[in-house]
């Protein structure tokens, strides 16, 4: 078995970065200020009426969610629609996949730009939350940063998979309805996931945004951070990153060179 080389890996990440340059301003249209939105709306709107939840400001615990709903969304939407463009509309992977680069690489260039590109949405949000004094602890939100970046590998490795079994853009339909709206309403982005009747609360710890958002909310309140449900939580996030990933190399290698 011949292991991926980190060079190519990155080599794809910088090809990718060069091309978001040309095309920086509609990207943070769609990556930024999209949770910059929901995060004033709420934050600032159901804000006035909700001091406090789950022990902290609800400002704070919004915050945190958006974090941890920024870099799903970023995550997921450049390894689907853009993934799929890059593979089915562009050729471009048919370009890349003609030189030395593996298919392996190539999808794991794909997992790392889109981690990279979610990670900058989050920080923005992050920086947009200080500015307003939603953020308690700026230490423990930094410390809080290197596990949004495990859980964008994982949301990405997520949308990988889902390209891997597209026909067409209309496919994505059922990935968004199916995937980010449960996460974005179900798993404590704006209110405990605790509200929720048991059946729903077992259904949202299905989905890594809730073990995400229960990793980092304390941190960016500066409460308390249990060790061994934070290990139990990372664990969880990269074990479905490494079965999504799998899975999706899988797929991918049989739609292209079976």
């Amino acid at each position: 078995m011949i292991l991926p080389n980190p060079k190519y890996v990155l080599a794809f990440v910088v090809r990718q970065y060069l091309i978001f340059l040309k095309f920086a301003v509609p990207t943070l249209v769609s990556n930024v200020a999209n949770p910059l939105l929901f995060l004033f709306a709420f934050g600032f709107g159901l804000g006035q009426f909700i001091d406090t939840m789950d022990g902290m400001s609800y400002l704070t615990f919004v915050i945190a969610g958006m974090i941890a709903y920024s870099a799903a969304f970023a995550a997921s939407f450049e390894t689907t629609i853009g993934s799929f463009t890059r593979y089915f509309n562009m050729g471009i992977w048919d370009a890349i996949l003609s030189t030395p680069v593996t298919l392996t690489e190539l999808l794991m260039g794909e997992v790392l730009w889109a981690a990279v590109k979610a990670f900058f949405s989050a920080i923005s949000v992050l920086i947009v939350g200080l500015i307003w004094g939603g953020i308690p602890s700026i230490s423990g939100a930094l410390i809080a940063l290197p596990f949004v970046f495990v859980a964008s590998i994982c949301f990405a490795s997520v949308g990988l998979l889902a390209t891997a079994y597209a026909k067409g853009y209309d496919f994505f339909s059922y990935f968004f309805t199916f995937w980010i709206t449960p996460m974005f309403v179900f798993c404590g982005v704006f209110f405990d996931i605790n509200r929720f009747p048991e059946i729903i609360q077992l259904f949202a710890w299905f989905f890594p945004m809730t073990h995400l958002i229960a990793s980092i909310r304390p941190m960016v309140a500066g409460l308390p951070v249990d060790g061994q449900m934070l290990a139990l939580h990372t664990a969880y996030i990269i074990a479905m990153s490494t079965i999504a990933f799998i899975l999706a190399n899988r797929k991918m290698r049989q739609r292209l060179f079976d």
